[in-house]
C-alpha cells in the first residue's frame, strides 16, 4: 500500500511500560512533497524519527519504567469514511528520568491549536519522575522541555527516508474533517490527570 500525496494519516506513538500496561498517543498530519507515492516502510520510518524528536525532548523527564514500543500508521478512506492501516513497526525508544514515578494518572499537557479555535489537540504525557515536580507544579525545566515538544509537534517534519513533509494538524471526529495547525501550542505548570479511556490503553 503506497502513499500518495496530500494523504491524511493517522500517526500511534504507543509506549509501554514494565509491567506490560500501554499508552498511547495519536497524531494526525497530512504528508505533501515530491517523488510521491511514497513507501509505506519509508514512511513508517519517518515516522518513528519524528517522534523520536518530539519525545527526546522529554525523556529526561520521563521514567526508564516507560519505553517506545510500536509506531502504528493508518490513513484516512474517504469513500469508507474509516482508517486503513499502512503498516507498524517497533519503536525503539528509552527515556532516561531518574527517581521515582508519579501516581500514574499524573501526566503533563501539552496543546495545539488549529484553524478551527473549537479543535484543539491535547497531548498527554506520562511517567514523569517526583523529580519534576516542585510544591505541586512542573518545574521550570520540565516546562521548557514541555513546550520544546509543542514546538516539534507544531513543526512540519521532513522525512528522511521518503521526502514527504509531515505537516500536523487534529482530526475532527465530530466534523470528519483534517484541521490543520496554527502557530499556538502551550502547556501548563499544573500537572494534568489522565482518566482511563480502555483498558490497559492510557492510564
Amino acid at each position: 500500500m503506497s502513499i500518495t500525496d496530500g494523504e491524511i494519516l493517522r500517526l500511534v506513538a504507543s509506549m509501554i511500560y514494565g509491567d506490560g500496561n500501554i499508552n498511547q498517543n495519536v497524531y494526525n498530519a497530512v504528508v505533501t512533497g515530491g517523488g510521491a507515492p511514497w513507501d509505506e516502510d519509508d514512511i513508517l520510518s519517518d515516522g518513528v524519527d519524528w517522534f523520536d524528536d518530539m519525545y527526546g525532548n522529554v525523556a529526561n523527564q520521563v521514567v526508564t519504567n516507560l519505553a517506545g514500543n510500536e509506531i502504528i500508521i493508518y490513513k484516512y478512506d474517504s469513500i469508507d469514511d474509516d482508517w486503513d492501516e499502512v503498516g507498524s513497526d517497533a519503536w525503539v525508544f528509552d527515556f532516561t528520568g531518574a527517581g521515582d514515578e508519579l501516581p500514574r494518572p499524573v501526566s503533563a499537557l501539552v496543546r495545539l491549536w488549529t484553524t478551527d479555535p473549537d479543535v484543539q489537540g491535547k497531548k498527554y504525557l506520562p511517567a514523569h519522575t517526583e523529580a519534576v515536580l516542585e510544591n505541586g507544579l512542573w518545574t521550570a525545566g520540565a516546562v521548557a522541555n514541555l513546550l520544546l515538544f509543542g514546538a516539534d509537534w507544531l513543526t512540519p517534519f521532513v522525512g528522511a527516508a521518503s521526502g514527504a513533509t509531515f505537516t500536523p494538524g487534529i482530526w475532527s471526529v465530530a466534523q470528519t474533517v483534517f484541521k490543520a495547525a496554527v502557530d499556538h501550542y502551550a502547556t501548563t505548570t499544573i500537572p494534568a490527570y489522565q482518566r482511563r479511556r480502555k483498558r490497559n490503553i492510557g492510564i
